[in-house]
């Protein structure tokens, strides 16, 4: 079975071809930072490497105080200790591979 696009020129040949990838979510990852300076580590992520490009992270919320440091078969997400807020923040990290 084909998945992905193709597009053809008006005489039949191929002018673009996705080479029959489809972006899909692999994992989703949350959890919630109670105040700065905690992290959480999350690991067993079979196959993850980010030096193929076949993968990629979202991170969610944006912010200057949260940063993500990826392994072998995970990664590490930090609220740093810089981040003065006493509130609760959510975090999500969404894994995606074509």
């Amino acid at each position: 079975m084909a998945y992905g696009l193709q597009i053809f020129n008006p005489s039949g040949g191929v002018r673009l071809d996705t080479t029959d990838r489809v972006v899909k979510v692999h994992s989703v990852h949350q959890g919630v930072f109670t105040a700065g300076g905690q992290s959480a580590t999350v690991t067993g992520i079979t196959g993850l490497d980010l030096n193929d490009e076949s993968w990629s992270i979202d991170v969610l919320p944006i912010s200057l105080h949260i940063s993500l440091v990826t392994t072998t078969d995970g990664f590490t997400i930090t609220r740093g200790i810089e981040d003065t807020f006493l509130l609760s923040m959510f975090w999500k990290v969404i894994i995606w591979r074509t």
